[in-house]
């Protein structure tokens, strides 16, 4: 098989998980000269904060059971070091599209460490309305209640505001969900110009996936639990042109001591249902008694089982 020449300044589209971005991407790929892989998290997992990446044995233990790795049908190649498995598994997922103008992969966390291996990256980030986020986390019983379902979405924001700043300007697009979602075929032609391409209408083909998403559902929340999910995400919502629903107020030590306990209680309830109870009780001993390797795998495989409910 030849080989495929390597990716020198791929596209990532960066985004808080349940911000849409896999629907974005559909828009994206149906567009001739673009080739966007779904999550590639894996790859980010395995380089630190430093910039020190994963040896080769390490790596291939840490993507046995992920399932996003398995799904992409991806090879680690022989015979090279981590950038060159890096550029390997990129351009195996974008194979469908050799020599595609643009090629890269989503992120939804820690995106940042992507620039380790490609510093001349460029990126494309998409928010979505923090509590819209949160609601959908809760309702995929991701998070107990919206305090902690906005987390990881600052988490993101804080992120993308560090990076941006840094960035240049010719290296970074922002979009809104919602605003892609009501002005769709504009929005595109933003992107195509960003990338140096020109519009294809058949980008507005899976358009209709946007307008299904559920937005505005957190406006039914109860307001003492929104207001303290606004209190947490307030400067970020704002710096993204998002109004805020009130006067938000932090929890008090007993609201969150209760915010706190809710959580651990949805999540451990939702881990019993998917695992069933007899294997909950058995990873649960483990957590707490087991050995360190069996603690490694228990994490792993949870960490597994729970991104599976992100899809």
């Amino acid at each position: 098989m030849a080989s495929t020449p390597p990716i020198s300044s791929p596209v990532f589209l960066v985004a808080a998980s349940r911000s849409g971005a896999e629907n974005f991407r559909q828009l994206l790929v149906q567009h001739p000269a673009i080739a966007i892989a779904p999550n590639f998290d894996f790859l980010i997992e395995a380089i630190s904060p430093e910039g020190r990446f994963m040896k080769r044995e390490a790596f291939l233990r840490s993507v046995d059971f992920n399932f996003r790795f398995k799904r992409l049908g991806l090879t680690v190649p022989p015979g090279v070091g981590f950038t060159g498995i890096a550029q390997a598994l990129l351009a195996q997922a974008t194979s469908s599209k050799p020599g595609a103008a643009v090629a890269g992969a989503v992120l939804q966390h820690d995106f940042d460490r992507i620039l380790w291996l490609w510093p001349d990256a460029r990126f494309i980030h998409l928010v979505r309305d923090g509590r819209d986020v949160a609601q959908a986390n809760v309702a995929a019983r991701r998070a107990g209640n919206l305090w902690h379902g906005i987390a990881d979405w600052v988490e993101a924001e804080v992120l993308w505001d560090r990076m941006s700043h840094k960035l240049p300007a010719d290296r970074q697009l922002s979009l809104r969900y919602e605003v892609l979602a009501s002005d769709t075929e504009y929005e595109l032609r933003r992107v195509c110009d960003y990338l140096g391409l020109p519009f294809d209408p058949a980008m507005l083909g899976p358009a209709q996936a946007l307008q299904r998403e559920p937005m505005g559902r957190w406006r039914k929340a109860d307001a003492a639990e929104l207001s303290a999910a606004e209190h947490r995400a307030a400067r970020w919502l704002l710096q993204n042109g998002y109004f805020l629903s009130a006067t938000v107020r932090p929890p008090a030590i007993l609201r969150r001591m209760a915010l706190n306990l809710q959580n651990k209680l949805a999540l451990a309830n939702h881990r019993r249902e998917l695992l069933g109870t007899g294997p909950w009780l058995k990873s649960a001993y483990t957590a707490r008694f087991g050995r360190k390797k069996a603690k490694a795998r228990l994490k792993r495989e949870h960490a597994e089982m729970m991104a599976r409910t992100e899809e």
